[in-house]
């Protein structure tokens, strides 16, 4: 009887393992923000609100700094909410999400997306911070899910101009999972900084869209993701700037069970971005590439998960970009590895994973950037709570 309760233990350690954090994200090379096209992990309510109603009843803090500008791989900040089922429905809160936040952009600490080394914005203007997303979903049938992201700062000075600077922003995300397939968009609705060094300075971002589709085949994930975002910034003594881009991500994943402990993950897919910065000049950005990647994770004991997962663009991985002349280039070096792991103690996790760059695998760019490799380490830390 002994024997047969330590069993059930280990498997229900192992079968928890398994819904995670962006840290395990990171380490199987896939996306920290909005989660796997064909893994499951908590992670995944912020590609598809649907998904809370396969995980829920946890807790999970990502550990990091109020001070990034930006949350990345190499500059995670801190993050963390709580999804619990209730009756028929499940719920969730969670707070300081940076999903497609573009602060970098907006505080001029990145340039535009096309690689103009275009400024489109301040570090004056306030950023994207402190914000609430409020999460709901069912099963009637068909899985359902809702997500309302809000946020609003503002504050008065007296110098360099008398006022208020100020910031808001809004979103909504719809997901569905029916059977084999699920749909699902994010759409972010507003999102605007006024007041910077001047007081008619004002960033205000494109209408934000991330809307996709995925259908399981005999074992195969296949999966398509639109992505566009883009930003104007008025100076009231400089030209408007604006900057663009739209991604397309189509491709196929799939999971291998070695054991009853132990599974692999692959992944192939293609992706394309356009991009344009456009002031007095414009530029025009193109990039191609065909990202590559291949994960491991393994239950090494009851309490103890490893995983690790290298990624790379192979055969296509292009960069062409058009302004006063037209110029065509490989992409930079972009083998990235990953390796972390998981410490189960019963219900509670701490999640782990040290990496190179962090921008290679699924998400094949850095969406905030647009770079072509990071080639700087990252770090992450999260504990996971289950009750």
């Amino acid at each position: 009887m002994k024997k047969q309760i330590v069993l059930a233990t280990i498997a229900t350690l192992a079968t928890t393992s398994v819904y995670a954090t962006k840290a395990r994200m990171r380490g199987l090379g896939q996306d920290g923000d909005r989660g796997s096209f064909y893994i499951d992990d908590t992670r995944n309510v912020f590609r598809n609100a649907a998904n809370i109603n396969k995980t829920n009843n946890y807790i999970v803090t990502e550990w990091g700094t109020a001070a990034s500008t930006d949350d990345s791989a190499i500059a995670p900040s801190a993050e963390g909410g709580f999804f619990r089922n209730g009756g028929s429905f499940n719920y969730g809160l969670y707070l300081g999400a940076d999903v497609d936040s573009q602060n970098g952009i907006r505080n001029g600490t990145t340039t535009g997306y096309a690689g103009s080394g275009l400024v489109v914005g301040e570090s004056d203007l306030i950023k994207r911070d402190n914000e609430l997303d409020l999460f709901f979903g069912g099963d009637m049938g068909v899985e359902w899910g809702a997500r309302l992201s809000y946020a609003n700062s503002s504050a008065d000075i007296t110098t360099p101009f008398a006022g208020e600077r100020k910031h808001s922003s809004l979103g909504l995300g719809l997901g569905m999972v029916m059977g084999d397939l699920e749909a699902y968009a994010n759409i972010g609705l507003n999102d605007e900084s006024e007041g910077g060094n001047l007081a008619a300075d004002k960033w205000e971002a494109d209408s934000a869209i991330d809307a996709g589709l995925a259908y399981d085949w005999m074992g195969y994930t296949f999966f398509a993701n639109y992505n566009t975002d883009g930003a104007k910034y008025t100076n009231a003594t400089l030209a408007a700037v604006e900057t663009s881009r739209t991604d397309l991500t189509v491709g196929v994943g799939h999971i291998k069970e070695v054991s009853s402990t132990s599974r692999m993950f692959m992944d192939v897919s293609y992706f394309n971005r356009k991009a344009e910065d456009k002031s007095t000049t414009t530029t025009e950005q193109t990039t191609s590439a065909l990202p590559v990647t291949v994960g491991f994770e393994t239950d090494a004991t009851s309490w103890l998960t490893l995983r690790g997962s290298i990624s790379q663009r192979v055969l296509i991985n292009s960069v062409e970009t058009k302004s006063t002349a037209t110029t065509k280039a490989t992409g930079a070096d972009n083998t990235n590895v990953e390796a972390g792991m998981t410490l189960n103690f019963g219900k509670l996790m701490i999640d782990g994973v040290i990496g190179n760059t962090g921008a290679a695998g699924s998400a094949a760019t850095d969406t905030e950037t647009g770079a072509l490799s990071l080639d700087r380490l990252s770090t992450r830390v999260a504990v996971h709570y289950w009750f």
